[in-house]
């Protein structure tokens, strides 16, 4: 063992640096790399109906009170949506969401209305009759009613009193009633087929109790179908159905653009074949969706949040479409890096060295900004995975210093691989504990390891490290023994098949042997 890390010592730090470099702009490329997929045939096409929220832009939030929706934003999203779909379903009629009908109606669209029922019955009561007094004045433009949005999942009613609900509604419009809920809810209250025109069922693959990969994933709604056909005679509407393309992995489940294209693809050739009725989640991208269900709540959406398409029905797709930027902001630090070098009159061993490391923290940073930006729901959660970035980025700094000669700036190193292993112990007891909504930050801890383990390879750990250890205090090996631990739990108990949480326990596992390490190569 001895002689082999002698050996790796050896090696100039400019190896493994390239190495790692040559690793990252592999996968950066990889992911840039399109891959061909379903066509959907022509007479498949435009979407039948998709969910419509307005609440796309900053600030915007249907859960805040007194919320309105102009009357030309709703136009103004129509217009844009008229070019994927001839239908949109609403969830309430109101912050605004009246005026739909009248919008939709002037672009020849259709609506698949939606009246919001919570907890409170004079609210439900208001927002029914509004809906209703809407399908009446738009009766061409309104196609169905929909009494009720996964109330009975939320339990914020009763069967009773959502039945008393869809007969009022029945009795006082001629528009289609349907109550809309996840299948599973359908078929433990059979008996409310009686009170609708057709059965609204959610099928969706990712929120399922057992979440399906996505190679699996139209199949199994083409199954759930089935086995809803069997137990209702009524028609059966699809009314929620797609795939996030941002966001957490749930076992084999795993939000992707490409997944998104995948399913969205695959789903629309089997609704033609099949000849199913559908509605697609969503419309447009929800932000504010993520404060609720983490990341995966803001990417279900169609449309991006400039009302662009996020993938093509027809056509090779790849994950990743950001074309050269990660290469020319690493290209521009690693010129930044290397000019820098040169006016320092280093070598030219120690000028390669900056350009790469500057080419490394260029490509990592670029991921790391866009994972902090889809990642963090509010300031609190912002400043902390701004500040493993910013730890990440320190760490690797110091570790330039010494490829560099400059030596170790050992007191403040020792804080700061206390502060990220205490930053893993964190992240790892919430993913182990609460985890449904978080992510695996992966991106901000790769960096910083890496860099560590190049440091590691060049030198040897001193004669005194035996007295440095026993100096090791007994909380800093707690911390990564605990860490590791949570993540046994929350990887290898909670989600066997989530590859994602095998990497980010690897990653915590290379960790408990790389901070003591590295803490003991600075005592």
């Amino acid at each position: 063992m001895i002689i082999l890390q002698r050996m790796l010592s050896r090696i100039s730090p400019i190896v493994w640096l390239a190495l790692f470099v040559m690793g990252t702009v592999f996968y950066v490329w990889r992911l840039q790399q399109p891959q061909a997929l379903v066509e959907v045939a022509p007479e498949a096409l435009p979407l039948q109906c998709v969910s419509y929220a307005p609440y796309y832009k900053p600030g915007m939030n249907p859960t805040i009170k007194d919320s309105f929706v102009d009357p030309l934003q709703i136009e103004q999203d129509l217009q844009a949506l008229s070019k994927v779909t001839r239908c949109v379903r609403t969830y309430s009629v109101g912050q605004g969401l009246d005026y739909v009908p009248k919008a939709a109606q002037k672009l020849g669209m259709k609506v698949i209305l939606g009246v919001w029922i919570g907890w409170v019955d004079a609210l439900n009561q208001s927002e029914l009759q509004l809906a209703v007094q809407q399908a009446n004045q738009y009766p061409d433009t309104v196609r169905g009613l929909v009494v009720g949005n996964e109330v009975l999942l939320r339990g914020e009613q009763s069967e009773p009193k959502l039945r008393a609900y869809l007969q009022w509604a029945k009795a006082n419009t001629k528009a289609p009633v349907t109550y809309a809920d996840v299948w599973e809810f359908w078929i433990k209250h059979p008996t409310l087929e009686q009170d609708v025109d057709f059965v609204t069922v959610h099928i969706l693959p990712y929120w399922e109790d057992k979440p399906v990969a996505i190679e699996q994933a139209v199949a199994h709604t083409a199954s759930v179908m089935g086995y809803v056909g069997t137990v209702f005679k009524k028609p059966i509407l699809i009314g929620e159905t797609g795939w996030p393309s941002q966001g957490r992995q749930r076992f084999w489940s795993k939000p992707s653009a490409l997944n998104q294209a995948r399913y969205m693809r695959e789903f629309l050739q089997a609704a033609h074949v099949n000849h199913w009725q559908y509605n697609v989640i969503e419309a447009v991208d929800q932000p504010w969706k993520r404060e609720l269900e983490g990341t995966v709540g803001g990417y279900w959406g169609v449309l991006d949040t400039d009302l662009q398409p996020k993938f093509p029905l027809q056509g090779a797709m790849a994950e990743r479409a950001d074309g050269l930027k990660p290469y020319l902001l690493a290209l521009g630090l690693a010129l930044v890096a290397a000019g820098w070098g040169r006016t320092q009159r280093y070598a030219a061993s120690h000028i390669l060295m900056l350009a790469l490391t500057g080419i490394l923290l260029g490509l990592h940073g670029y991921l790391q900004l866009e994972y902090v930006r889809q990642a963090a729901r509010h300031a609190g959660e912002l400043a902390m995975l701004g500040g493993l970035v910013v730890l990440g980025w320190s760490l690797l700094i110091l570790q330039l210093r010494q490829w560099l000669g400059l030596g170790a700036k050992a007191c403040l190193e020792q804080s700061l691989l206390q502060l990220l292993a205490v930053a893993l112990l964190v992240t790892s007891a919430g993913l182990a504990v609460n985890g449904r909504y978080l992510n695996f930050p992966l991106i901000l801890i790769s960096l910083p390891l890496g860099a560590m383990v190049i440091t590691l390879l060049m030198g040897r750990v001193s004669s005194g490290a035996q007295s440095a250890m026993r100096q090791t205090s007994i909380w800093w090996m707690a911390v990564l023994l605990v860490m590791a631990a949570n993540m046994s739990v929350a990887a290898a108990m909670l989600e066997p098949g989530n590859l994602i949480a095998w990497y980010w326990t690897a990653l915590c596992g290379l960790a408990l042997f790389v901070l003591p390490a590295r803490s003991l190569q600075l005592a």
